[in-house]
């Protein structure tokens, strides 16, 4: 699977996990708790104006000034 890049709605931590259970085609709250990679309240904080990179269940996410890249 390419690249998935969406704008950011009210809660980038929000719609991260619901992209990649969308690409999983699981329900977003079987999947592990975003926190176990990333604090979700610092990257709601962050996403506007900062360059955060992380992986979560083997994807590489990169949030950069409001855009949200999900790669495999």
């Amino acid at each position: 699977m390419g690249d998935l890049t969406t704008s950011t709605w009210p809660s980038p931590a929000i719609e991260i996990v619901e992209r990649v259970a969308e690409i999983e085609e699981q329900d977003s709250l079987d999947l592990p708790p975003l926190y176990d990679s990333v604090d979700p309240d610092a990257l709601d904080r962050l996403a506007e104006s900062s360059k955060i990179q992380f992986e979560y269940l083997g994807y590489n996410i990169t949030v950069d000034s409001g855009t949200i890249t999900i790669d495999q």
